[in-house]
């Protein structure tokens, strides 16, 4: 049987490859070694689209199926799957698993539209890689948004593959793992045509790493460079450290007394202080899930202001900041305790997790918040109003800022760089992947702040529940971890950085220049058409 009949053949086993396509995509996200995976996984479901248009079939439900697939492989810990999760949390996690397919196959739709109406092989592949970037980039932003499942973080595990982030952002690296794909689907569709000949299997095989080379050739030089050259500027070390409680999620809400909790964190970062010296600690996400600047929090402030005032180290912690209780307005804040202060700096989360945190819509229709209501914490936060860099000071100098991101803030590459612009040096994650133990999702959670570190060029320290915390140098590079699920303290010193990278200096250019050129190219195509 011919090359082309062994290609057509495949529609008697649509499903199946459709979802073996969809999870080997969703494989390829770390903590996974298979991130080249993401270079030849969507092929299958490019043959399978190609075959449904040629023969009139329909293939809406096959996409469907491909972004199930891809969605469970990468995403299936969101339910939780603990022993004690919330309900809502596992019908919020299904509900998501069921609705985020839409949001990862419109590029792949276009491509089966535009073949579908005459466009050629070639002109619909490029359109579609172009597409699939504006899409990924879209899908970061509003109410909706979850860009957790960028293409791009498959390839965190080839460092200098993912250096060209400090370039182009995430949406690079997907770029070129996308069109890795394009290049390997073109190949076999050629090879598979009536009359094509290769001299030999190996002659083949050459072309085809050949073509693949072109495409790698550059962001890999490009990427090693970087690692080989960078440089960090020289700055005063700031020794930081991050204090990992490993408190049960589940129970934490429901401690009428929130001082063990305090007195864990201090007798944990106390511990670490006799054996050097720390001017900044970082405790998790709502590490003091009760108010603690208000009148119910004030003996708590009082503990915590006592230790920064005899030990001269700084205290970041995340904490619920409750603005009033009747009806409840809380943010899920994020606060800096100095040495000597008076005052405070706060940050308030403003990307809350649709459907956990927050219901989407709910500013314009204030009635759909009374739909979010379990039984764990505060089921609906109000929004902050936006990205910070807290100034840590000590006697009047400004040892660095801070910029803060809690939680799934660390997912939005523009939050991150945002932050930059406003002058942070230092990037801090406080999360509580905790709701998530035994899971991968605290793994590429971690993953994701890499990418943060990269694009921006700036140390991130991360702290969490649970973990993983630790230390995060501005090329991506982990320096240190703390292990797992366990109640500990870390630390390390931190060099504050002030370059700026060409992604940070002009955000989110590539899927614009992509959106651009996807407009154009379908009106230019449907002009000559007319023609």
């Amino acid at each position: 049987m011919s090359a082309a009949g062994v290609i057509w053949r495949i529609w008697r086993f649509r499903w199946v490859i459709a979802l073996a396509s969809g999870a080997a995509v969703g494989s390829a996200y770390p903590p996974t070694v298979l991130g080249p995976l993401a270079w030849i996984a969507f092929v299958p479901m490019l043959a399978l689209l190609d075959r449904a248009v040629a023969e009139q079939k329909r293939w809406g439900l096959l996409l469907y199926a491909f972004g199930f697939a891809w969605h469970g492989a990468a995403n299936w810990w969101v339910m939780s799957w603990q022993p004690e999760t919330d309900p809502y949390l596992m019908v919020a996690g299904a509900v998501l698993w069921l609705v985020h397919p839409l949001f990862l196959i419109p590029a792949l739709a276009l491509y089966a539209i535009l073949r579908r109406k005459g466009m050629s092989l070639e002109r619909a592949l490029v359109t579609m890689v172009a597409a699939f970037v504006t899409v990924e980039w879209l899908h970061s932003l509003g109410d909706l948004s979850y860009p957790w499942l960028a293409l791009g973080y498959t390839q965190l595990r080839s460092m200098a593959l993912a250096q060209i982030a400090d370039l182009t952002g995430v949406w690079g690296v997907g770029l070129i793992a996308i069109t890795l794909n394009v290049v390997v689907y073109a190949w076999i569709v050629r090879v598979a045509r009536p009359g094509h000949r290769i001299a030999s299997p190996l002659h083949g095989a050459l072309q085809l790493g050949g073509w693949m080379f072109a495409v790698l050739a550059v962001p890999m030089i490009y990427g090693v460079l970087r690692l080989v050259e960078y440089q960090p500027a020289s700055a005063e070390p700031l020794s930081v450290a991050v204090v990992q409680p490993n408190i049960n999620p589940w129970r934490k809400w429901s401690y009428a007394d929130e001082r063990p909790m305090l007195e864990q964190h201090i007798a944990l970062q106390d511990r670490l202080r006799r054996s050097r010296r720390i001017e900044l600690a970082v405790w998790s996400e709502t590490a003091l899930p009760g108010g603690l600047l208000d009148a119910r929090g004030a003996d708590l402030l009082a503990r915590v202001r006592a230790w920064c005032d005899s030990t001269n180290c700084a205290v970041l912690t995340g904490f619920a900041d409750i603005e009033r209780y009747r009806p409840l307005r809380a943010y899920n804040a994020a606060v800096l305790i100095l040495p000597h202060a008076e005052r405070y700096e706060v940050h308030r989360k403003s990307r809350l997790t649709p459907f956990g945190e927050y219901m989407p819509f709910s500013d314009l229709i204030p009635d759909l918040a009374n739909a979010l209501q379990w039984s764990v914490g505060i089921s609906s936060w109000a929004k902050g109003p936006g990205p910070v860099a807290l100034p840590l000071v000590r006697r009047n100098d400004t040892l660095a800022h801070l910029g803060v991101m809690i939680c799934i803030e660390s997912i939005y590459p523009d939050f991150a760089a945002e932050c930059v612009r406003r002058g942070a040096d230092v990037l801090v994650v406080i999360t509580n992947d905790a709701w998530y133990d035994g899971t991968t999702g605290p793994d590429q959670h971690f993953a994701i702040a890499q990418m943060r570190a990269i694009e921006t060029r700036r140390p991130v320290v991360r702290c969490a529940n649970s973990g993983i915390s630790g230390f995060i140098a501005p090329t991506g590079a982990v320096l240190l971890c703390a292990p797992a699920r366990t109640a500990t303290a870390v630390a390390t010193t931190v060099v504050p950085q002030t370059e700026r990278s060409l992604y940070v200096r002009f955000g989110d250019w590539l899927p614009l220049v992509m959106l651009v050129f996807v407009a154009a190219s379908i009106i230019e195509w449907m002009y000559r058409r007319r023609q």
